[in-house]
Parts: structure tokens; C-alpha cells; sequence
């Protein structure tokens, strides 16, 4: 972290914070709140910005792709509109203000692509997509639906580092338990990341057929896709590396370049990053691509490289 930020700070980027956290357990293994060198600076680097509600970008889209794949609403090669749209007097476009006529659906959620995410959530509907992002874990939905539209795909709303680590935990852990329990699922298997494993935990693991909020076999279609997100330039001819494939991941970029997010996962550990300005202030380059990616594959591929060993 250290290292990325000194590169960042070349574009007056001086925040980052991570949580690396272990998806069986739900245990932290890693928390840093922010870069802090042990003097205080102008740039607030000794806030805590992993408890701090920041604008979410796209970093939602995967559980909207996740919910409406498991109520029956699309299917991975379903073919959303990508074109010129006006929804009232909100009118979005993706991030390279171009468009593609129709693509399948796992390749809007794999290209981020905008348009068709407020296409889906308006299919989908405002109210129940916020009811579902609650029961997820994410606290920082406190007016009602209807104040944050349907720009709430697209960062309309905020979200903590720390709750959107424990969202990404529990999704996986979903597909994880239904592997490793023979189909079972938990009773409650959305919940916030904990600092040491309760010894009651597995105590709480469902022994019979319940409705599960999502199905394993959502949020595994849903991982898919996001195994096809394109890497940053620091990481070509990840293809050739086994490891490499192993990590589904998806940025998000607040609007005024204020905020970058990066989430990466295999089936072991979820590794989630955040960087910006603590003050708010944006940069032109500052996205989840280019600011957040680059640190989140250092520490999935590099520093952390045994995270990537024990799911080979």
C-alpha cells in the first residue's frame, strides 16, 4: 500500500484502505483503515476510511445480476439494450460514452456497461433491489428507495468498505457452503465479517432445504462473469498463469472521479480496496481500474501469493 501510494500521489491521490477478509470464517486477516506513515498530514491519512460511506459507482452491479438471475428475470446470454436511453430526466451513458446496440447480460455485468444496468434495475424495480442490498448487509441505505432511483446502480447511494467486504464474503460463502455441505444452506448467510471465528459458527449452518436469499447456483453464474472482467495493463498475460484465472473481480468509479473500488475473490479469501481522497476531492484517472486494480492484484497475486497458492 505503501508503494502504490507513493505512485499515486503523483496525481494528488493520497488514500487507500483494504480489508482482506476469509470467506469460510468470515475472519479479517487484513485491515488498513488508510496509508498512515505516523505523522499527521493535510490529507487526513489517519482517518479510518474503511467505516466512512463513500458513493458506490458500479460496485453494486454484480448483486443486481445475482438477484434477477435467481428470480428467473435473465440469463447470462440474454440480450440487453445498450443504446441512446432516456429514463425520465435521468439519461446515463457508460464510462467510454459509446454504445452496442445489444449485448448478453454477463457481458454488460463483465464491461460495466451503464445502460444496461439501469435497464435491469428498472425491469427489476427500485424498491425490491433495495430490500435485497439490506438484507445483504449494506447500512448505509437509510432514505427510502425512491430517493436514490435508479441511479442507485450506479452510485447513487453510499456504501462503507467494510460492509460491501462482508457483501462479497457472504456471496461467495453461499457457493462455498452449497459446495462443501452437500447443497445445504445457512439460515442467514448474509453477515457482517468478524474479527476471530465464533466458536458457535458452524453450530449455525442450516441442516435442512430452506429458501436460500440467492441460490449457489446464481451466485456461481454471477462469479463467472466477473472471472471475464478485463485486468489492468500491469497484469498482461494473466491468462497464462492458472492462479491467475482463478479471481473474479469488479471495480466501481463514484462520479467526479472521487472514489475507486476494487473487490477480488476466489474461493478462499475476498480482497477489497478503496482509494481516494479521505476529503472527497476527485482526479481525473482516479477509477477502480486504474487506482484500486493494480494494489488489489499486488496483494491477491504478490505480496499475498498464498492466498492464490491454497486454491490450486
Amino acid at each position: 500500500m505503501n508503494r502504490h501510494r507513493q505512485n499515486l500521489e503523483a496525481n494528488h491521490i493520497y488514500n487507500i484502505s483494504v480489508v482482506v477478509s476469509e470467506v469460510s470464517t468470515r475472519e479479517v486477516k487484513a485491515y488498513v483503515g488508510n496509508v498512515y506513515d505516523g505523522q499527521e498530514t493535510e490529507h487526513g491519512n489517519s482517518v479510518d476510511v474503511i467505516m466512512a460511506p463513500r458513493s458506490s459507482g458500479s460496485i453494486l452491479k454484480p448483486f443486481l445480476y445475482c438477484k434477477m438471475l435467481d428470480d428467473g428475470l435473465i440469463t447470462p446470454q440474454m440480450l440487453i439494450p445498450d443504446i441512446p436511453t432516456r429514463f425520465g430526466g435521468f439519461t446515463p451513458l457508460n464510462f467510454d460514452q459509446e454504445f452496442n446496440g445489444a449485448v448478453p447480460a454477463e457481458q454488460a455485468l463483465a464491461r460495466s456497461l451503464n445502460i444496461p444496468a439501469v435497464k435491469m434495475l428498472q425491469n427489476y424495480g427500485v424498491p425490491p433491489f433495495y430490500s435485497f442490498l439490506k438484507k445483504t448487509g449494506m447500512k448505509t441505505l437509510t432514505r427510502a428507495p425512491e430517493h436514490y432511483g435508479l441511479s442507485l446502480i450506479l452510485g447513487g447511494a453510499e456504501v462503507t468498505l467494510w460492509d460491501l467486504a462482508g457483501m462479497y464474503t457472504s456471496m461467495v460463502s453461499i457457493l462455498k457452503n452449497y459446495n462443501e455441505k452437500d447443497g445445504f444452506y445457512e439460515a442467514e448467510p448474509f453477515k457482517p465479517l468478524v474479527w476471530k471465528k465464533e466458536d458457535s459458527y458452524a453450530e449455525k449452518t442450516s441442516g435442512q432445504a430452506i429458501q436460500p436469499v440467492v441460490r449457489a447456483s446464481s451466485v456461481y453464474l454471477t462469479l463467472q462473469a466477473l472471472l471475464q472482467v478485463q485486468r489492468p495493463e500491469s497484469e498482461s498475460g494473466w491468462q497464462e498463469f492458472a492462479s491467475a484465472r482463478n479471481i473474479a473481480w469488479k471495480t466501481g468509479t463514484s462520479f467526479g472521479f472521487r472514489d475507486g473500488w476494487a473487490v477480488g475473490m476466489n474461493r478462499d479469501f475476498v480482497v477489497s480496496v478503496w482509494v481516494g481522497n479521505a476529503d472527497g476531492e476527485g482526479r481525473q484517472g482516479l477509477t477502480g481500474v486504474s487506482a484500486a486494480a493494480p494494489l488489489l492484484f499486488d496483494i491477491l497475486l504478490y505480496s499475498g501469493f498464498r492466498l492464490v497458492q491454497q486454491t490450486c
